[in-house]
């Protein structure tokens, strides 16, 4: 039987190739410091637009419809007035972004 078990992994090897796994490639160390990512200026612009006069009563029913909704505990939500904060933060964001790319050296 023993002889049956190695002609029939000889032939095996033979039709499917006997593959070993390479040692890992070691990569070079990059002495080279990596320039730090900018810092993305649209939380920033965010912030600033919502304390606009145009956005901060909207903000500010927001925040209370969200008291109410914390404090009741009903089935309320607050959606339709984070939509219309979040209308007009994006409002004035698309704005004041390319007037802060135009000042800024900013590189994509």
């Amino acid at each position: 039987m023993s002889q049956k078990n190695s002609s029939t992994t000889t032939k095996e090897t033979s039709i499917i190739p006997i593959v070993h796994a390479e040692a890992p490639v070691e990569e070079p160390e990059n002495t080279e410091e990596t320039p730090e990512e900018p810092e993305d200026p649209k939380p920033k612009i965010v912030e600033e637009c919502g304390e606009t006069s145009a956005c901060k009563p909207l903000k500010h029913h927001l925040e209370e419809c969200t008291r109410r909704v914390e404090e009741s505990g009903t089935g309320e939500n607050c959606a339709e007035e984070f939509l219309h904060f979040m209308h007009c933060v994006d409002h004035c964001v698309s704005s004041m972004t390319f007037v802060y790319l135009k000042t800024s050296n900013f590189v994509f």
